[in-house]
């Protein structure tokens, strides 16, 4: 791994949480909300309802054409700059700050009903599906969900980079380090504890970035055609393309991307996970992963209860 060692930046809050224990109550949206924009690759108009869904929906993203495509690993088709769901042919782009709202929030079952190729870009960043949610109030379901099991450590990564979960208890904790050697950002790591109130505060504003350098080659790709000022920022050896929100914004908004392709395990669960130059891809590696490891905890249960 290049760089110098990761120096963990403390981000917390007063007030911790109880344990969570090994259930909890699954949980849903009150109301229908929508929320419309430009998509960031696409830069075409987009549009996306939440939905108000029962116990054991989970997340399912509903297209125009009718075709339901499960929030989960399983469904994930692309992740070049952004992650991607697909089924049955259809598909839906950038998903991970939306689900990262939806994880980081508490929200277990959403229909989410969209209108175009990808979810909107917002602001570039996750605070406007927090404003969201809030809008729509979380509402209790009253059934219960266990978390998900994993009893020793699971990784996903190659040359240039990995990401580790290592089994824990009380909640979610993220410790975050990345590396862009040659530009402004340099070296940033970051260490939370994933609780909704910590999530809102200091997660979901930080924002799309790119590096100046990577610019050309994503218009050659045909990406970013609704890439602006007004969700997403340039880091380049000089300096940003504008003011930040935070100083570390680079490594919180990893972090964000991070809980949302987690967050197509389709569990919750405790823990530590590591993301030492994280991607979506070596994210959802991770996800799919530990989705295997909670399924089969999942089914031996089940098996145990109908003897």
């Amino acid at each position: 791994m290049r760089g110098s060692p990761a120096v963990w930046r403390l981000t917390s809050d007063p007030l911790d949480p109880p344990d969570m224990g090994r259930y909890l109550e699954q949980t849903t949206i009150a109301r229908p909300v929508t929320m419309r924009g430009t998509g960031l690759h696409t830069g075409g108009q987009c549009a996306v309802s939440l939905q108000p869904a029962g116990p054991g929906a989970g997340i399912v993203f509903a297209t125009e054409s009718g075709a339901l495509i499960p929030a989960s690993a399983d469904h994930v088709i692309e992740t070049e700059r952004g992650t991607s769901l697909g089924a049955g042919g259809e598909s839906v782009g950038c998903v991970e700050h939306l689900m990262a709202a939806l994880y980081g929030l508490g929200v277990d079952n959403v229909r989410v009903e969209i209108t175009g190729p990808e979810v909107p870009a917002c602001d570039g960043s996750a605070r406007e599906w927090v404003e969201l949610v809030e809008e729509a109030r979380i509402a209790p379901l009253g059934a219960a969900k266990p978390l998900g099991e994993f009893k020793a450590p699971i990784w996903a990564g190659d040359g240039a980079g990995a990401v580790i979960a290592v089994p824990g208890s009380r909640g979610l904790r993220l410790a975050v380090s990345v590396d862009y050697e040659g530009t402004v950002a340099r070296h940033q790591s970051l260490w939370i504890r994933l609780t909704p109130r910590r999530f809102a505060r200091w997660l979901a504003p930080a924002r799309t970035f790119v590096m100046e350098g990577e610019l050309e080659a994503l218009r050659q790709a045909g990406l970013a055609k609704g890439g602006s000022g007004a969700n997403a920022f340039v880091a380049g050896p000089g300096g940003y393309s504008g003011p930040l929100r935070f100083e570390d914004e680079v490594v919180r908004h990893k972090a964000l991307d991070l809980v949302g392709d987690l967050a197509l395990c389709g569990w919750r669960f405790e823990g530590v996970v590591v993301a030492l130059r994280p991607s979506h891809r070596r994210n959802v590696a991770l996800a799919g992963a530990l989705r295997a490891q909670f399924l089969g905890a999942a089914a031996r249960e089940e098996a145990v209860r109908r003897r």
